[in-house]
């Protein structure tokens, strides 16, 4: 008996946003199967209905048999298709697009399914179809068109008794590898089942779900969407691997692409410190305070600046950016925030027309805030030294 059995477990992607979407769609699939297992009649609701028939079709029931699954091997591995795929796909998609790439995949992978039948296997024309492999399989076109240069992490057991191995472990392989050897298996297996096998999985669906995925995903923009992230997965893998220079190169051309990233101007300023090039990291840092500040985005702002006065000597903004983000932290109740800008802020303009106004609100913070008398005196002693006038 030879065996060989694989599942993915996991991506190398970042999500940044939860997926509502997804888990709708799972609980949904769920409270179904169990209706359907464990109470089949209840309250005249019947969840054979939801299956779709070739020799009867229609539009609902091509969408509402994802939902129906005969048994738990069933459902569990179409849950767990649809759990790594899906959460990835949702975040970069958005709910609305991730929800119509899944329910047209679905409709598309029954009547792909329905005309291999009428052509090819007449004799299944009244056997019925449930599970969510279609559209799963649309997820997988997707992923393939979003994410084609991501790994999947798979968990994989090989049972080959006569030469004595028997292996299982994950490892992580390259998207595109991985879901193209998965679709030549799906097309090998509906090839053979239309030609005489039997029909105990629809692997038509699965066929015409992929490719119903790859062409909403190609439709909605997402190769181009790829393209600019690759150069961000790649800058963030060279600065895992120390090697500034290149993740610098990668940054700069993600960068291009999509200026007004912020998070990633701060990625690309820690490159430039690691590589010593301290000039360069400020502009990064000072870019993204400015573009936060900008989108109302103040606590972020005030994490980046934090940062970037830890890593960047004598860092500089505007004055007016400079009061701005330190009034800003003083209102949330950031304190230590709004200190440490208001004395990087006397650092670098010490002769300002603001500067006896800013020590009387970085004395009023240490008196009042941070128990922090001493320095207090100081400063308003400063203060009547130094702008006797003011």
């Amino acid at each position: 008996m030879y065996f060989f059995y694989y599942i993915p477990v996991g991506l190398d992607i970042k999500r940044v946003r939860r997926a509502p979407v997804t888990i709708f769609l799972i609980a949904v699939s769920v409270l179904v199967f169990l209706l359907y297992r464990y109470m089949p009649a209840s309250g005249g609701f019947r969840a054979v209905n939801l299956l779709f028939l070739p020799s009867d079709p229609n539009p609902a029931t091509a969408l509402t048999h994802a939902f129906f699954h005969t048994g738990w091997v069933h459902l569990i591995g179409n849950m767990v298709y649809l759990l790594i795929f899906g959460r990835a796909l949702e975040d970069r998609f958005g709910p609305g697009r991730y929800f119509l790439i899944f329910a047209l995949s679905a409709m598309a992978g029954a009547y792909a399914h329905l005309f291999l039948v009428r052509i090819w296997s007449p004799s299944f024309i009244n056997t019925a179809v449930g599970g969510a492999s279609g559209a799963t399989s649309g997820l997988l076109g997707a992923f393939l068109v979003r994410f084609y240069f991501a790994r999947i992490e798979v968990a994989y057991w090989v049972f080959m008794p006569l030469q004595a191995v028997n292996r299982a472990g994950k490892k992580y392989v390259p998207a595109v590898i991985g879901v193209i050897v998965w679709f030549v298996y799906q097309a090998v297996y509906a090839l053979i089942q239309f030609h005489g096998a039997g029909m105990s999985v629809a692997y038509g669906v699965h066929v015409g779900g992929f490719l119903c995925g790859i062409l909403l995903a190609l439709l909605s923009g997402a190769a181009a969407d790829a393209a600019r992230e690759r150069y961000l997965v790649r800058a963030r893998g060279y600065f895992r691997r120390s090697t500034w220079y290149a993740a610098q190169g990668q940054y700069i051309k993600y960068l291009e692409r999509v200026p007004g990233d912020c998070d990633v101007r701060t990625e690309l300023a820690r490159a430039y410190i690691c590589a010593g090039d301290y000039g360069q990291a400020q502009e990064q840092y000072h870019k993204a305070i400015r573009g936060l500040l900008r989108r109302g985005e103040r606590g972020r702002a005030e994490e980046v600046f934090s940062q970037a006065i830890k890593g960047v000597r004598g860092f500089r903004m505007d004055e007016r950016e400079f009061l701005d983000l330190a009034f800003g932290a003083e209102r949330a109740m950031k304190y230590h925030c709004a200190a440490a800008a208001y004395e990087h802020f006397l650092q670098t303009y010490p002769i300002s027309d603001q500067a006896s106004f800013v020590l009387l609100r970085l004395a009023g913070l240490q008196k009042g805030r941070l128990n922090q008398a001493a320095k207090a005196a100081d400063n308003y002693r400063r203060i009547i030294s130094d702008f006797p006038y003011s």
